[in-house]
């Protein structure tokens, strides 16, 4: 579980990036909730590019989330 289909990350880029989040947000974590967040990495940046809509990003929200009666 390295890589994801749609993002390719080495595993540099990886630790590099859970490293800034980290230091960013000051959680503390052991070396093996590191290596394992470092391996979880490409998956959860794939999932957070495929919930991106780069067309809609200075949309007003009412044309991203159209309104919708409630049963």
């Amino acid at each position: 579980m390295n890589e994801s289909p749609g993002v390719t990350v080495s595993p540099e880029e990886a630790a590099t990036a859970v490293d800034a989040i980290l230091a960013r947000t000051e959680i503390p974590v052991s070396p093996a909730e590191r290596e394992r967040l470092i391996r979880f990495y490409p998956l959860v940046r794939d999932w957070m590019e495929q919930l991106r809509m780069v067309e809609a990003r200075y949309e007003e929200p009412v044309l991203i989330y159209p309104a919708a009666p409630h049963d």
